[in-house]
């Protein structure tokens, strides 16, 4: 089973960021996106990758006994950019910008550990909050001056989901495979 945990979006959100997205299909064209469909909008906390049932039970375990340690959080819609560069541009993206930032960081920081611990994929790059809009076939982005800004959306996250992945021909499909409440709540 292929997991990752990730902070979902409230569905009226989702609907904000793809209305927007698709504001910006025309001054893409030349990049050949592939476009984040809406139910598929959300933040990645931790990939863990292809995980066997035992290994997955264990991990449900441990993100449960995790959870409680961090407060809900409130997210905050920022500016368009891509990722990894400018001169490189494979990621369209919104950054986020979310509080309270240090149980976060630990959040983040356990999950990196359990991932190790049950011998999953772990990650070593600093963590970065990005809304993934498009990956770009082609190294081109238009001026981002000339483009409409990201709408301004704070919310509130009470929740994280550990999702499964199943690649598709027409791109991921995810489902929530189990969610996990944040402060106890």
């Amino acid at each position: 089973m292929r997991l990752f945990a990730s902070l979902p979006f409230p569905a009226h959100v989702q609907r904000q960021i793809a209305d927007y997205s698709h504001s910006l299909v025309p001054a893409f064209g030349r990049a050949h996106p592939s476009w984040v469909p809406q139910e598929n909008l959300h933040l990645t906390l931790h990939f863990f990758g292809e995980l066997e049932a035992g290994t997955t039970a264990k991990l449900q375990t441990l993100l449960a006994e995790s959870a409680p340690l961090c407060p809900p959080l409130q997210l905050a819609t920022g500016k368009l950019s891509v990722l990894p560069s400018l001169r490189a541009p494979r990621v369209l993206y919104i950054s986020i910008e979310i509080q309270p930032v240090e149980p976060l960081a630990e959040l983040i920081g356990r999950m990196r550990d359990i991932a190790a611990q049950i011998g999953a994929e772990t990650d070593t790059r600093p963590w970065k909050a990005h809304l993934t809009l498009a990956r770009l076939k082609i190294f081109w982005i238009p001026e981002f001056s000339s483009l409409a800004a990201p709408p301004k959306l704070t919310f509130v996250v009470d929740s994280f989901e550990l999702m499964q992945s199943k690649l598709d021909r027409s791109g991921a499909v995810y489902s929530c495979f189990r969610r996990y409440p944040l402060a106890g709540k």
